[in-house]
């Protein structure tokens, strides 16, 4: 087939292929494993994740994926628990989420409306630390609705976390197969957060039906370097 009448996602296929005749990806040894922010508006710290508590992992897959909110604030503990889930260490220091490089491409925001004890607007989310960067001090709503395809109502859901990539992370320079790895990981990211949102019994609405360079300025990301993937709206 003439490379004229394929689709976008047909050649971007084929030319991320791996052939033996071909380069391989080269791993870099020296990477940034993950954002730091300088200046946040401020830092807060979250309560530590209970690892004990909740339903088993296959009555949990056995419940309906995706549920819609009713209203209602969210605690800072089941926050705190979602966001290890999706992006966290686990004992041995490895990521919660699959990661096909080296090291994760991906950053994890938080875009509050209503979470206890937090103001409204946009947070990063500090692996290291297990906390939350207070980045911009504003009330996010009508801006999601502008960014946010679907679903069409956002305003029962207490927070969207937001899955960016970043290609030059685990970029080697050349044609490779650093995107498949930045939306392998997103998904694994999205259903980690979505398994906990289920076992917490909170309401989960995962999508990727946004205005790319909307949701970008919203988080101050820029949209070239670093990008949003995926959107978990949560609420109960």
């Amino acid at each position: 087939m003439p490379d004229s009448e394929r689709t976008i996602g047909e050649r971007f296929q084929a030319s991320t292929k791996y052939r033996r005749d071909g380069r391989l990806l080269v791993r870099q040894d020296l990477v940034v494993m993950h954002k730091v922010y300088a200046n946040p508006l401020e830092v807060a710290a979250l309560p530590v994740p209970e690892l004990q508590a909740g339903e088993g992992l296959w009555s949990v897959l056995a419940k309906p994926r995706e549920s819609l909110a009713e209203g209602g604030r969210l605690a800072q503990q089941d926050m705190s628990q979602i966001l290890w889930a999706a992006a966290g260490f686990t004992y041995s220091g490895q990521r919660t989420h699959v990661s096909a490089a080296l090291a994760s491409g991906l950053e994890t925001y938080l875009i509050v409306q209503q979470l206890d004890s937090f103001f409204p607007g946009v947070y990063h989310y500090n692996i290291k630390d297990h906390s939350l960067e207070y980045l911009v001090n504003t009330e996010p709503s009508q801006a999601l609705r502008t960014c946010l395809i679907e679903p069409n109502d956002i305003s029962p859901y207490a927070a969207v976390l937001v899955f960016t990539g970043l290609p030059k992370r685990i970029d080697d320079g050349a044609a490779s197969r650093v995107y498949r790895y930045l939306y392998l990981e997103a998904g694994a990211a999205a259903q980690a957060a979505m398994l906990a949102a289920n076992a917490l019994g909170l309401a989960c609405y995962v999508t990727s039906e946004f205005y790319d360079d909307d949701l970008a300025n919203l988080l101050q990301v820029g949209g070239s370097h670093e990008f949003p993937l995926c959107a978990l709206l949560l609420g109960r």
